[in-house]
């Protein structure tokens, strides 16, 4: 028989390698990973058969006009391959890029809910550091785009190689 969600995140409190604050008004959890300096978030919503474990990658800031970039991370969503099964999403209000993942409570025990924890934060760790080399590529290869097509326009409008000065953006 499951525990119910409440019972379920105190018992695996005790095993896990984290500290982990539960808020029994919220139904929420705070898991701190000191190492990383992330914040792992559970909720237990009342009337869901799920419990869900998300956190923030990266704020979104500037890439949020990198095409190239929004569209690699939608590759990398894919049918989630590439994340492990978790998904990737966008919280416009905060601006931020969180991974997500939802797992049904019916069978979940303590140790269980501890293996999908841990599994959880390895692969933020490991989706964090893609997204990250993702937005260091398509933000250089923006650059040398807006060079060229720079260097190009001017070109266009009869000014001669000697003529122009590209600057590096």
């Amino acid at each position: 028989m499951a525990l119910a969600g409440e019972e379920l995140l105190r018992e695996a409190a005790g095993l896990l390698k984290f500290p982990l604050r539960f808020d029994p008004k919220t139904r929420r959890a705070i898991i701190l990973d000191k190492t990383e300096n992330r914040q792992y978030h559970i909720e237990l919503p009342t009337k869901s058969p799920f419990l869900y474990i998300y956190a923030v990658l990266r704020k979104l800031g500037p890439d949020r006009e990198n095409t190239a970039f929004l569209r690699a991370l939608l590759e990398l969503n894919l049918f989630g391959l590439q994340t492990n099964t978790t998904t990737l999403g966008l919280d416009g209000e905060a601006d931020s890029l969180v991974v997500h993942l939802a797992y049904p409570l019916e069978f979940l025990t303590p140790q269980l809910l501890v293996n999908v924890i841990g599994n959880f934060v390895a692969t933020v760790r490991k989706v964090h550091e893609k997204i990250e080399n993702l937005a260091i590529t398509t933000n250089q290869e923006l650059r040398h785009r807006k060079t060229h097509f720079s260097a190009a326009d001017a070109l266009g409008k009869g000014k001669s190689k000697e003529e122009i000065r590209i600057i590096r953006i």
